[in-house]
């Protein structure tokens, strides 16, 4: 596979819509193109990453190529697209094995994977032992219209005003992205993180925004308004407290609005509640943390130096390999009574639960919201 590089115009559309890391929720997707009332007079970039990680991979994808018959719809490449295309493409018998072996773990942590979907559409078992090459040739035969759609998208898009592209680029001169290698480009980990910056707005997915901020543990895009990024991956799938982000450029009021969706059960919340005076967000590319002590139900660590209580099960490892501590924060929720909120899990009668976006304890009493 090499870069190739899409050029478009978009000053006919009143705006533009872009979303990325759908990660197999079609669903979340449709409700927020209904909320956004998309039209043919809008531009829709999805930034890639469609497959794997969510419930529904095969009717996801299919629900991109329904919706890129239209003009006004741009998908783009992301590593896990490209990751899967590769793979199914193998001949190697050992890396076939290894497909068939995350997709039967992908069954067990997310509840389906890409292979498993089209497997059970076609009524064939996921047998390693198999005859892996006519397995995955009956595959590649049946699903050939889908896995052409993958093999010819773009790897980045160039507009008058943005660059979109699934992971980052390391300067906006494209002559010379052309000649990179595409998987640079789509899995550019940690990118704000990065020194590039542009003249063009460019808008990236990838990397969880929440893995940003070591302090406020939070999922709606980041903007850096000075090097003119914006980072759009709400943690759809990969992250049990994730959303789906859906970013609204408005040219007539000149400004980047955002709705997002997740399928996490609301509350209501009863009591008052002060936000924390300060926090930390363990993030799982620094999970390392020192054990103090443990009760039933908690833990008390610390986190370079900052102490916190964490629920037990969150707490991993051991004296001897060392503990770790993965997506995590003790932040409290600012709230009032009436706030509406997303209860991502109950501990010990407390609920840790997400509001505008920010994740954090709400202490207080609350009602789950029948919808």
């Amino acid at each position: 596979m090499q870069v190739s590089v899409q050029k478009a115009e978009l000053k006919q559309y009143r705006r533009v819509l872009v979303t990325s890391d759908i990660h197999g929720h079609g669903h979340l997707l449709k409700r927020l193109l209904q909320e956004a009332a998309f039209s043919p007079d809008d531009a829709l970039i999805i930034v890639g990453d469609m497959v794997e990680k969510g419930p529904d991979s095969l009717g996801t994808l299919r629900q991109v190529m329904q919706l890129s018959r239209q003009e006004n719809v741009f998908p783009l490449m992301g590593n896990v697209d490209l990751w899967r295309l590769c793979l199914m493409e193998e001949t190697d018998a050992e890396k076939l094995k290894e497909v068939i072996r995350f997709s039967k773990n992908a069954e067990k942590w997310w509840g389906s994977s890409l292979v498993g979907e089209m497997t059970r559409e076609m009524h064939l078992d996921m047998d390693e032992n198999g005859d892996l090459s006519a397995f995955f040739s009956a595959i590649r035969k049946h699903f050939k219209e889908e896995l052409d759609f993958i093999r010819a998208l773009p790897t980045a898009l160039e507009t008058e005003h943005f660059h979109f592209v699934h992971g980052g680029l390391p300067h906006e001169r494209m002559d010379e992205i052309a000649g990179m290698n595409p998987f640079s480009l789509l899995k550019y980990d940690d990118f704000l993180a990065s020194e590039p910056a542009f003249e063009k707005w460019m808008v990236a997915g990838h990397w969880p925004v929440a893995l940003y901020n070591a302090d406020i543990l939070q999922h709606g895009p980041v903007m850096d308004e000075k090097r003119r990024i914006l980072a759009i991956d709400g943690g759809c799938g990969v992250r049990g407290d994730g959303q789906l982000n859906l970013v609204i450029t408005d040219w007539e009021a000149k400004q980047f609005i955002h709705l997002s969706a997740t399928d996490r059960e609301k509350i209501r919340a009863l009591d008052a509640q002060a936000a924390s005076p300060v926090c930390r967000n363990i993030r799982w590319h620094d999970p390392d943390v020192e054990l103090v002590e443990k009760s039933e139900k908690w833990a008390t660590v610390l986190h370079h130096g900052y102490r916190m209580e964490i629920p037990l099960h969150f707490l991993q490892g051991d004296e001897e390999s060392g503990w770790k501590c993965y997506n995590l924060t003790d932040y409290r929720l600012p709230a009032q009574p009436g706030d509406v909120i997303q209860l991502i899990f109950e501990h010990d009668g407390i609920a840790y639960c997400k509001k505008n976006d920010v994740c954090g304890w709400y202490e207080g009493r609350y009602q789950k919201i029948k919808e």
